[in-house]
C-alpha cells in the first residue's frame, strides 16, 4: 500500500528565479555599491589617480587647464609644492623661510627702531612680528593656488579657454573624470588647504601676540608705575605741581607784570619788523633783475650806463662815465660808480650825491627803460 501511495505523488518541479518586470533573466535583483575603477598607465603595475582615463581622451579641455594636470603642476612647483609635502618637510621649509626673513630683513629693520644693545627684547619681538607677516604673505600665496585647484577638482564643470580669453568654454565632466577629481579634491587637496589655513591663522596669532608683548614691554613715558607718574604731573595729566611749572606765579607784582608785558610787546614788534624787512628784501630781490643791463642816456650821448647786481638781492651797482657834452667825439670822460636800491615793483632809488646829484633819486621802470622825475629816460639796450 505504501508503495502504491508513493507512486501516486507527482514529482517536484524546479522553481524559476524571481524576476523584476522589464528585466532579463541575467539581470540580478540587487547590485552591490559601484566601485570606481581607475585605469592604469601602461607599464604601471599599481595605478594612480593621476593616470590617464578614457574620459581624458574624450575631454576637449587643453591638458594644461585640466584640474588634475594643475594639481600635478602644483606638486612639482619649487615653492607652491611645499603645501603637498609631508608634515615634517612642510614645517622644516616653513621654519627655514621664517629664519631667512628674520635674519635678512626683519631684524636689521627692527634694529633701526630699537637699539639691540639697550633694548634687545624689543628688537627681537619687533623682528618676530615682521617675520610672521612675511611668512603669512608667502603662505597666503600657496593657499590661494591650492584652494583654486581644490575648487576646480570638486566642481562638476571645468571652465577653460580654447585659444584665448575671448573664447571661454564650460565642459561638464564625465562621471569617471568627476569621480576621480573629487577623490583627489576631497582626500588629497582639501587636507592641504586646511593645513595652509591653520598656518595663516598661526601667523596671524603670532602677529597679534608679538604686538601685544611689544606694547606691554616697550618703555612708555610714564615707566612701570603709571599712577605715581600721573600724580607727579606727567605730560597729559593735570596736577598742581605741573601747573606751577607752566603758569606764572600769583605773587608777581603789578610792576613786574607790566615789565613782562612790555618786554613781550617789544619782542613782538621786533619780530614783525624783521618779518617786514625780510619780506621787502625778498620782494625787492624779485624785481631787481628787471633793472640789470646796459642803458643809453640822452643827456650824455655815447656815455656808458650800466646797472649790475650788488652785494644783496635788493642792492644794485650803477656805473657809468660822463663827458662834456657827451662821449661820442673823444671828450674827456669821468667814470663813476653809484649805489641803487630796489624799493618795490618797478622802482629804484639811486644815490647821485657822489657825482654832485641828488641823494635819493627815484627811477621808475617803464618797460623799456628808467624814467626819472626830471623827464630824462635811460633806455635799456638790447
Amino acid at each position: 500500500a505504501a508503495s502504491s501511495r508513493a507512486s501516486a505523488i507527482p514529482p517536484a518541479r524546479t522553481l524559476a528565479p524571481l524576476r523584476r518586470p522589464g528585466r532579463s533573466a541575467a539581470a540580478p535583483i540587487w547590485s552591490p555599491r559601484p566601485v570606481l575603477t581607475v585605469a592604469r598607465a601602461a607599464g604601471d603595475g599599481e595605478g594612480s589617480l593621476l593616470d590617464e582615463l578614457d574620459a581624458d581622451a574624450r575631454c576637449p579641455v587643453p591638458k594644461d587647464q585640466r584640474p588634475a594636470s594643475q594639481f600635478k603642476e602644483l606638486q612639482d612647483s619649487p615653492l607652491l609644492g611645499w603645501g603637498g609635502l609631508e608634515l615634517p618637510g612642510y614645517l622644516a621649509r616653513l621654519g627655514f623661510l621664517g629664519a631667512f626673513f628674520f635674519v635678512v630683513l626683519a631684524y636689521p629693520i627692527a634694529s633701526v627702531s630699537y637699539d639691540p644693545r639697550t633694548q634687545p627684547l624689543e628688537a627681537i619681538i619687533c623682528a618676530t612680528t615682521g617675520t610672521c607677516v612675511a611668512t603669512a604673505a608667502i603662505s597666503l600665496l600657496i593657499y590661494n593656488n591650492w584652494s583654486y585647484v581644490r575648487d576646480r577638482l570638486l566642481s562638476a564643470t571645468v571652465e577653460y579657454e580654447e585659444t584665448g580669453w575671448y573664447d571661454g568654454q564650460v565642459y561638464v565632466k564625465d562621471p569617471e573624470m568627476l569621480a576621480r577629481d573629487r577623490l583627489l579634491g576631497t582626500y588629497t587637496v582639501r587636507p592641504i588647504v586646511e593645513r595652509l589655513r591653520k598656518t595663516l591663522l598661526a601667523c596671524g596669532a603670532g602677529v597679534f601676540v608679538s604686538l601685544a608683548a611689544l606694547n606691554s614691554i616697550d618703555a612708555p613715558e610714564y615707566g612701570v608705575d603709571r599712577p605715581a607718574w600721573e600724580q607727579n604731573g606727567g605730560a597729559g595729566f593735570f596736577s598742581e605741581r605741573s601747573a606751577a611749572m607752566y603758569e606764572p606765579s600769583s605773587a608777581m607784582s603789578e610792576e613786574e607784570e607790566a615789565e613782562e608785558e612790555a618786554a613781550a610787546w617789544d619782542r613782538y614788534e621786533a619780530a614783525m619788523d624783521r618779518y617786514k624787512r625780510d619780506n621787502d628784501a625778498a620782494r625787492a630781490a624779485k624785481f631787481a633783475e628787471v633793472f640789470v643791463g646796459r642803458y643809453s642816456d640822452p643827456k650824455h650821448p655815447g656815455c656808458a650806463r650800466e646797472i649790475a647786481a650788488g652785494s644783496s638781492g635788493a642792492t644794485l651797482a650803477v656805473r657809468g662815465a660822463d663827458g662834456t657834452p657827451g662821449c661820442s667825439n673823444g671828450e674827456d670822460q669821468r667814470e663813476w660808480s653809484l649805489e641803487g636800491v630796489v624799493r618795490g615793483e618797478g622802482e629804484i632809488l639811486i644815490d647821485f650825491s657822489p657825482k654832485g646829484g641828488p641823494k635819493d633819486l627815484l627811477g621808475k621802470w617803464t618797460g623799456k627803460g628808467i624814467l626819472y622825475p626830471d623827464g630824462n629816460t635811460w633806455s635799456k639796450l638790447e
